[in-house]
C-alpha cells in the first residue's frame, strides 16, 4: 500500500440557514488553508477576503430553504469554484446546507498524477529534489526550491536541531521561468548550505509546521542580508510560499514556490494543491534519505570489514579488486589467510541480498571463515562449519563460497566450493579453462538435521598460470547467461596477461566494463612467483 496522501477530492462544509459556518472538515482546511477554528462562526466570503461573493452564496442557500438542491459556480476564488448545496436536518430539529465544494485549480488532478508518476523514480536524493521542481516550474509556479535539512544529510545518527530556531538547509534543486535573469543559477547554487535565522518565513514554515506565505520583499532582505547584494527581478515574484516537507512526523526540509507579477497570486486552492505536492514530495525525499543513509551505513560497514591490504606468503603473486555496485551495497567478500609453512588459505564469498542486512551477514561470515582457515581446517571442514553458522545468523542469509588452501613450494592446492562460480584456470598458452571443484549448496540452505557435505579435490597451478577466483558480478548480466559470462572472463583474463599481476586485473576490470555498476564486483588471481 502506498504512503502517499491522496489526490483532493471534493470537501464538504456545513453552513446555517445564514451562510455562518457550523462544520469545518480536515478536507475544507486543505482546500482554503484555514484552520476550524478560525473557520467556525464565519461566512465563507468573510472568511476567504471575498465579500463580492455574499450575495452569490446567499441566492445558493435559498432553496435550501424549501427542500430543494441548488448547483453552481460561485466566485470565492479568482476563477470560480463548482459547489452543490444540498438541505439537510441537524440531529437538533434544525436545518443546515451542505455545501460541497470541488477543487477550483484548472489542470490540479492532472498535475497531481503527474507527480505522482514523476516525482521519486528514483532513490537519489538530488534526482528527487529536481523532479519535485521540474513538475511544478513553470506550469504551477515561476520558481521553485527544494531545501533539505543539513544535519540530515550528516554523518551522525542522531543529530540536534539549532537550538535557536535557525533552519540550517541544503539547497539540493532549483528552478527558474525562462524570462529570469541566466546568472541567477550562480546566486543560487545547488549544494549551498544556508542558515536562515528564526524570523525568516523558511524557519518558522519548518519549526510550525504550516505553509508561510510571504512577497518577494522578504527573500530580498534574506538575500541582502546574506550577500550584501540586491538583485535586480527578485521582486517581481510577489507571491511565495514556503512548505514543511514532513514525513512519518519529521520535518525534512521545505519546499518554495514563487509567482511573479503577471501572473495572479497563490490562491487558498493553490495553496491546498501545493499542500498536496508538498506531502507527496515528502515521502519521496523521506524515501530518498533512508536509503541513503542505509546505503551509506553499508558502504562503510563494507569497508570496514574488507581486507585493506593482504600477506603474501613466498612463492606467490595475488592481485584483489573490490568494485561496489552504484546502488545497493552487496555481499561480495573475499580473505587471504596466512598459515604455518609458508601456506596460504583464500576465501571467497557472496551473501545474498544487497544493503545493510547483506553487508552485517557478509561480516560475520567472513571473520568465522578467517578464524576458522586460521585453525588449519581444511577447506571442505571450513565451509561445513559455516554452513552452520549461517543457520544461525538473525536475519536467515543464503551465501555462496569458496576455500582454498595453497602450498607455494608445491602449488598443489585443496578446494572445496558451496555454490560459488567456478574458478578459472588461465594458461600459459593462452588458453583458459575451469578450475574443476565439486559444485556443493550454498551455505545456510541444508537444516541441521541434514547438514551438509562438501567435497574437498586435490589440484595443483602450473607454473607461470593465474588462477582467478571471482563473485557473479563479473559474470552475470540480463544480456547473457551465467556460462556465457564465465566464458568472456576466460577470454579478458588471457587478453590481460602480462608482466604485473595488477596490470593483469586492471585489465580484466577494462575489458569487461559493461559489468560495473549493476552488482557487486570481487576479483582475486593468484599466480606462481617468477
Amino acid at each position: 500500500m502506498s504512503d502517499r496522501p491522496p489526490g483532493p477530492g471534493p470537501v464538504t462544509v456545513l453552513l446555517d440557514p445564514g451562510g455562518r459556518i457550523i462544520g469545518w472538515s480536515e478536507g475544507a482546511a486543505r482546500l482554503f488553508g484555514r484552520g476550524a477554528g478560525e473557520a467556525v462562526g464565519t461566512s465563507l466570503p468573510e472568511l476567504l477576503g471575498r465579500p463580492a461573493a455574499a450575495e452569490p452564496l446567499a441566492t445558493a442557500l435559498k432553496p435550501a430553504a424549501s427542500g430543494r438542491s441548488w448547483s453552481g459556480v460561485l466566485p470565492l476564488s479568482d476563477g470560480g469554484v463548482s459547489v452543490l448545496c444540498d438541505p439537510m436536518i441537524r440531529e437538533d430539529g434544525g436545518t443546515a446546507v451542505a455545501l460541497t465544494v470541488s477543487p477550483p485549480w484548472a489542470g490540479g488532478l492532472d498535475l497531481l498524477n503527474e507527480a505522482g508518476r514523476r516525482i521519486g523514480s528514483t532513490l537519489d536524493l538530488h534526482l528527487t529534489a529536481r523532479e519535485i521542481v521540474a513538475v511544478t516550474v513553470p506550469r504551477f509556479a515561476d520558481a521553485g526550491a527544494i531545501y533539505v535539512l543539513e544535519r540530515l544529510l550528516a554523518d551522525d545518527d542522531h543529530p540536534a536541531a539549532e537550538a535557536d530556531g535557525s533552519a540550517v538547509v541544503r539547497r539540493l534543486a532549483v528552478a527558474f521561468a525562462e524570462d529570469d535573469p541566466r546568472d541567477w543559477s550562480r546566486e543560487f547554487p545547488v549544494n549551498e548550505v544556508i542558515v536562515y535565522p528564526p524570523s525568516t518565513p523558511y524557519a518558522r514554515c519548518l519549526t510550525t509546521g504550516t505553509m508561510i506565505e510571504f512577497g518577494g520583499e522578504a527573500v530580498q532582505d534574506t538575500m541582502a542580508h546574506r550577500t550584501g547584494r540586491v538583485l535586480d527581478g527578485l521582486l517581481d515574484h510577489v507571491s511565495l510560499l514556503a512548505l514543511p516537507l514532513v514525513a512519518r512526523g519529521r520535518a525534512l526540509g521545505f519546499a518554495v514556490f514563487s509567482r511573479k507579477r503577471d501572473r495572479p497570486p497563490f490562491t487558498a486552492a493553490d495553496t491546498a494543491l501545493a499542500s498536496e505536492l508538498a506531502g507527496r514530495a515528502a515521502t519521496c525525499v523521506d524515501n530518498a534519505c533512508l536509503y541513503r543513509r542505509e546505503h551509506r551505513t553499508a558502504t562503510t560497514l563494507k569497508a570496514g570489514l574488507l581486507p585493506a591490504g593482504i600477506t603474501v606468503p613466498p612463492g606467490l603473486e595475488i592481485a584483489h579488486r573490490y568494485l561496489p555496485a552504484r546502488s545497493g551495497v552487496g555481499g561480495d567478500w573475499y580473505d587471504v589467510v596466512p598459515l604455518p609453512g609458508d601456506k596460504v588459505a583464500v576465501v571467497i564469498g557472496d551473501s545474498v541480498g544487497h544493503g545493510v542486512t547483506a553487508a552485517a551477514a557478509m561480516g560475520q561470515l567472513r571473520v568465522a571463515a578467517h578464524t576458522l582457515a586460521s585453525c588449519e581446517f581444511p577447506p571442505g571442514e571450513v565451509l561445513e562449519r559455516l554452513d552452520a553458522i549461517a543457520q544461525d545468523l538473525d536475519a536467515a542469509q543464503f551465501a555462496t563460497c569458496q576455500c582454498l588452501v595453497c602450498d607455494p613450494a608445491t602449488l598443489r592446492c585443496e578446494l572445496a566450493c558451496a555454490g560459488h562460480p567456478p574458478p578459472l584456470l588461465a594458461l600459459p598458452d593462452g588458453t583458459a579453462r575451469h578450475f574443476t571443484v565439486p559444485h556443493g549448496l550454498p551455505l545456510g540452505v541444508s537444516d541441521p538435521a541434514h547438514p551438509a557435505e562438501y567435497r574437498q579435490v586435490s589440484a595443483r597451478i602450473p607454473p607461470g598460470a593465474v588462477l582467478a577466483f571471482y563473485t557473479d558480478g563479473l559474470v552475470e548480466s540480463r544480456l547473457r547467461s551465467v556460462d556465457e559470462g564465465i566464458a568472456r572472463l576466460a577470454s579478458a583474463l588471457t587478453a590481460s596477461r602480462a608482466d604485473s599481476l595488477e596490470e593483469t586485473a586492471d585489465g580484466v576490470l577494462t575489458l569487461l566494463a559493461d559489468q560495473r555498476g549493476h552488482d557487486d564486483i570481487a576479483l582475486l588471481l593468484i599466480r606462481p612467483a617468477r
